[in-house]
């Protein structure tokens, strides 16, 4: 089964006027403004648990993009947010 990834429940997500999404580290007091792409990626694991695979796939037919180039994407965002402590 692929590695599941969601949003810590230490952080808190807020819509911003713009239809992008900050994070909120309730541990640490930073905030993250997140662009458009991380934001739309954050807006899935929201909802639920997914795998990168699962989220590439909803991005793709999102941008009309390859999943396959989608997923390389979405993998680098994955591991930044895993080392930054907002996801696990």
């Amino acid at each position: 089964m692929e590695q599941q990834f969601q949003i810590r429940p230490n952080i808190t997500c807020r819509p911003t006027n713009l239809n992008l999404i900050m994070l909120f580290d309730r541990e640490k007091g930073v905030m993250y403004e997140l662009n458009e792409t991380a934001s739309s990626l954050i807006a899935i694991l929201r909802d639920k648990p997914s795998s990168a695979r699962e989220i590439s796939a909803v991005l793709a037919a999102d941008y009309d993009e390859d999943p396959s180039v989608i997923e390389a994407q979405v993998v680098e965002f994955l591991d930044d947010f895993a080392k930054s402590g907002l996801i696990e």
